[in-house]
């Protein structure tokens, strides 16, 4: 049998315990990041259900008084159809302007996973962490 001293038994018991500690730190920050990707998938989710159903109802209704327009000023029929046809093509590239507006914005995905990390880092190198 090896017979290993007082000091190289505390040396490995450390190096175990600060193992453990490291991935006990890794489990949480990976459990983090699923609850962030659940909580963000839920979210575009309904988010997309509700543009859908909002779209389809502005469509039907838009549909309706365009009809009820070219109805009511059955004489200015291609006028009125064209400005009708005009104001939903000005709508259209008023909302891909806002759609590209919105995609050049950075996401807050991850954000407080990353705020984790860094604030773990901080730990690690002995620094005093910013906490708010």
């Amino acid at each position: 049998m090896v017979e290993r001293s007082a000091g190289e038994e505390g040396l490995f018991a450390a190096l175990k315990n600060t193992l453990l500690t490291l991935l006990g730190i890794g489990k949480t920050r990976a459990e983090l990041l699923v609850l962030e990707i659940e909580e963000e998938k839920y979210r575009l989710i309904s988010m997309w259900s509700k543009a859908i159903g909002a779209a389809f109802m502005l469509a039907i209704g838009l549909i309706m008084a365009a009809f009820a327009l070219a109805l009511a000023f059955w004489e200015y029929r291609v006028l009125v159809f064209g400005l009708i046809a005009a104001l939903f093509m000005l709508g259209s590239l008023v909302l891909v302007l806002m759609l590209r507006h919105q995609a050049k914005q950075p996401s807050k995905l991850f954000r407080s996973s990353l705020a984790e990390l860094e604030a773990d880092m901080v730990a690690l190198r002995g620094l005093p962490a910013d906490r708010e």
